[in-house]
């Protein structure tokens, strides 16, 4: 009976294993058009997602000795530090090439490599003939001592994560999906899980329990690839933000003085000469940096007038929209609704429907909207 259920823990590795390739391979190889002529864009941080599901293949002598000491040391080991910071580096690498923040990698690559070292170290002891671990206090020691690493490193990652979606989402993009924000909450969670399925394996120190955390994890790798299938950001290939565009959030922006009146004038006639008499809010994929680059100010200071007299960026950008989507459906009568969202620069309907729900839910801001909706018609006129 025990020979059984040690081949039954045995085959759900291999099917773990087996499932990491395909997700591997197909995260490799597979990206949908147009979006393979600019992968480093709407793909970002793909090899290392490649990487971190081939890292399974180290499982291969539990898979083959499932009753084998060294090699359900091995399996522990891969479970809680390894397959933890996998996610973290895939976390990582996506949102940090998503900020164009490359300070990421070296802290990250640093604490994988103690990781690195042991799961070396514990392969080694797997695969080579004789029992070398049973009966020490090393095993333990190294699992929970890496682990102590790891879950701290991933929650680091989850929370600039969580802090960059929260700064950029309302701030800077006037169509959200240009920082994919559900997508960040997404894998956040997925994170989360993972890594209390992580801890649950290894403490419950259960070849069931771990093979239960396999199939799960497995599924969760499924979903994974598959929001990652097609990509979430969409920007044009053209307007790709370069580095030098998208602030590094990490370090504050310097205290600045307010400006006088008549400059605080000038940049607001300035704002609304772009964004509403030359129609730049037509463009689905505005950003605050766009309107601070045609203003000829800095993005700080736009920022700031934009907050003060308009409501925000997103708030701002998007009443004009509402109100272009009104203007045009009475100036084309045979039009669709889908229609005036795309001339609108909605991008989709779901936006069209959640920013018209957001900003139209009170009465300040159907009389915002409704104030849009005039000063678009006088500009159109001129």
């Amino acid at each position: 009976m025990q020979t059984f259920f040690n081949h039954l823990c045995g085959t759900v590795a291999a099917a773990y294993i087996t499932t990491s390739l395909v997700v591997a391979a197909v995260r490799w190889f597979h990206m949908c058009r147009p979006f393979d002529r600019n992968p480093r864009y709407y793909y970002p941080g793909r090899p290392f997602v490649t990487l971190s599901f081939l890292s399974a293949l180290t499982l291969i002598p539990y898979a083959l000795f499932p009753e084998d000491y060294d090699a359900w040391f091995l399996a522990r080991l891969y479970f809680l530090p390894v397959a933890l910071f996998s996610f973290t580096l895939m976390l990582s690498s996506y949102f940090g090439r998503v900020m164009a923040w490359k300070k990421w990698k070296w802290p990250i690559l640093l604490a994988g490599l103690p990781v690195a070292l042991c799961l070396l170290g514990a392969l080694l002891c797997a695969i080579l003939p004789g029992t070398q671990l049973r009966g020490t206090a090393l095993p333990g020691i190294v699992l929970y001592a890496m682990g102590a690493l790891t879950t701290g490193t991933c929650l680091t990652a989850i929370a600039v994560v969580r802090m960059w979606a929260g700064r950029f989402d309302p701030d800077d993009f006037s169509n959200p999906a240009d920082f994919p924000v559900t997508q960040a909450g997404r894998w956040v969670v997925i994170a989360l899980v993972d890594m209390a399925l992580c801890w649950t394996g290894a403490l419950l120190n259960s070849p069931g329990a771990l093979a239960l955390v396999q199939l799960v994890m497995a599924a969760l790798s499924v979903h994974f690839v598959l929001t990652a299938l097609h990509p979430n950001r969409n920007r044009p290939v053209e307007e790709e933000t370069s580095a030098g565009n998208v602030p590094d959030v990490a370090a504050p922006a310097p205290a600045r003085r307010p400006l006088p009146k008549k400059k605080q004038a000038e940049m607001l006639a300035a704002i609304r000469e772009v964004v509403e008499r030359q129609q730049a809010f037509l463009e689905p994929h505005l950003t605050l940096q766009d309107v601070a680059d045609r203003c000829g100010y800095g993005r700080t200071y736009i920022s700031t007038q934009i907050k003060e007299q308009m409501g925000g960026f997103s708030a701002y950008v998007n009443r004009l929209r509402l109100a272009y989507v009104e203007e045009y459906q009475r100036e084309h009568p045979d039009a669709t609704l889908g229609e005036a969202i795309d001339m609108a620069g909605f991008g989709s309907r779901p936006t069209y429907y959640h920013m018209r729900q957001k900003l139209e839910g009170n009465g300040q801001a159907s009389r915002d909207c409704r104030e849009a909706s005039r000063l678009q018609a006088v500009a159109s006129r001129k």
